[in-house]
């Protein structure tokens, strides 16, 4: 762990402990006594900071407040996370970019001790790509988490649940007990709504246009489920008439399942209707195979912001912006020859690569965040489980109990719906820890390989490969005067930063 300062002895210290999920409150003792051990060993004054800056507003506002304190000192300080993924899982934050700014004016040194990592305004490139990656890592990791939600909302559907607002001719209810307590909740045919569903797949089996039945049911006081019960427009309609719902199937990231809720219609009605829609479509349009150049989809006009498209001239392939804006924006960009950009992409390239030691520092960090993490989702399952159990014993002797006369028939419907909606709770969860994302290193892994050889896999393979290529590397590319302006995505503008300086280099 090497430093710029060899003598910390009374330097003072900011302490920050933090935690990302209100569940993983019980590991900032943890990171105190590591924070505190630390500060002890270097004989530094240190202050301690502690905050779950995503469950409640005012920690995020204490953690902002504690920073531009750091940036208020007077003197040299240093800033102490536990880890580097303590530091911040959003690498884009104004935060993070202030204490960036702080180290690069020799202001403050950023400490990592549980990563063995000093980071100064002179760090060399292994440091400040173990840094950038594991930020970055980092921010992936935050939000591979955050997908649990989605994996919740699929176990829902699995059994016929949405997960949504109901469609126009439903309406989202909830169930409670005696006491008005929300124990589940349902989705139900709208009695005012439901009626104009069904008229409106008759309107449109009698041949009638989306305008004529969107026209005739706003006559007819058809109004949206929302909050503001606007009208319901022409596009609406056409999206009710294509919608599987109404017949028993839900549609959820593109893919069909039965539901469980009434049906409004009938399914040999809606299959009519779609008939009928599926031949005045095809009627109207052609499909066409477009051809896919090295730069398709990927780079704009620098001067009116219009797509570029490639196009072939006697054997070879130019580019030119489509001037779509050519009324209020005059575009004087030329054509330019797709042979005369590729070099341009290749010098990026070149620089994309990394020296196999640092891969493996970059790994190393990553494992150790990964498997840290693998044990909270062990200790949260096992808690879980508990609970499951404790629940489940309950449940059983409220049974006993109502067989012995100890408990009337009313209390033990309250109690057992209570204790089953606890339970429902509880296993949603169980599925999210126990499907939490395990593939975070090998996400990481392939990430560093594809920079380590984009060059030469970029050299080899036909147009439609490398764009494929480039649309991995690169985003809100640009070109002006027959020149790109590649602007790399994160983690490989971090690394091209890592490989350009031994210095800190703004990411």
């Amino acid at each position: 762990m090497k430093n710029e300062v060899t003598d910390y002895e009374g330097v003072k210290a900011f302490n920050i402990a933090r935690v990302s999920d209100p569940r993983q409150t019980d590991a900032l003792p943890a990171q105190k006594l590591r924070l505190d051990a630390y500060s002890n060993r270097l004989k530094l004054n240190s202050e301690y900071y502690a905050f779950d800056e995503t469950a409640y507003k005012e920690d995020r506002q204490k953690f902002r407040e504690i920073v531009d304190n750091i940036k208020k000192y007077p003197n040299f300080c240093i800033v102490v996370f536990d880890k580097i993924d303590r530091f911040t899982r959003d690498a884009s934050s104004d935060i993070v970019q202030t204490m960036k700014g702080l180290v690069k004016e020799g202001k403050i040194e950023l400490h990592f001790p549980s990563d063995n990592l000093i980071y100064h305004k002179n760090s060399p490139a292994s440091d400040k790509t173990r840094l950038g990656m594991g930020m970055v890592f980092g921010e992936y990791y935050s939000s591979a988490i955050s997908d649990n939600v989605k994996r919740r909302q699929e176990q829902k559907v699995a059994i016929g649940e949405f997960p949504g607002k109901a469609p126009v001719g439903y309406k989202n209810i909830n169930i409670t007990d005696a006491n008005g307590n929300i124990i589940s909740k349902d989705i139900v045919p709208d009695p005012v709504r439901s009626k104009y569903i069904v008229k409106a797949y008759e309107m449109r089996l009698d041949g009638k246009s989306f305008r004529t039945i969107a026209k005739q049911l706003k006559e007819d006081g058809l109004r949206a489920n929302t909050k503001g019960q606007g009208i319901v427009s022409q596009s609406q309609i056409q999206t009710m008439l294509m919608n599987p719902f109404y017949y028993g199937v839900m549609r959820y990231n593109g893919k069909e399942y039965p539901h469980k809720y009434q049906p409004i219609i009938e399914k040999r009605l809606f299959d009519k209707v779609q008939f009928l829609n599926e031949d005045r479509n095809n009627n109207s349009h052609k499909t066409l195979t477009r051809q896919v150049f090295t730069f398709s989809g990927i780079v704009r006009c620098a001067t009116c912001g219009c797509s570029y498209s490639s196009y072939e001239k006697k054997g070879r392939v130019y580019m030119r912006c489509s001037k779509a804006r050519r009324d209020t924006i005059d575009c004087n960009q030329p054509p330019v020859p797709e042979a005369e950009l590729l070099p341009q992409v290749d010098d990026l390239l070149k620089q994309l690569s990394i020296s196999e030691s640092i891969v493996n520092q970059v790994l190393d960090v990553l494992k150790g965040e990964h498997d840290n993490i693998q044990l909270y989702y062990r200790n949260a399952i096992k808690e879980t489980k508990d609970k499951v159990d404790v629940i489940d014993k309950r449940l059983e002797t409220l049974y006993e109990d109502r067989l012995d006369g100890r408990i009337t028939t009313p209390d033990y419907d309250k109690y057992v719906t209570r204790y089953k909606a606890e339970k429902e709770e509880l296993e949603y969860r169980l599925v999210e820890y126990t499907n939490n994302d395990k593939s975070f290193i090998l996400t990481a892994s392939h990430l560093l390989e594809l920079a380590q050889n984009a060059r030469s896999i970029f050299q080899s393979s036909q147009p439609a490969q490398k764009n494929k290529i480039l649309k991995a590397l690169l985003a809100n590319c640009q070109i002006n005067e027959k020149r790109l302006q590649l602007n790399l995505l994160k983690p490989f503008s971090v690394l091209v930063d890592s490989t350009l300086s031994q210095n800190w280099l703004p990411l």
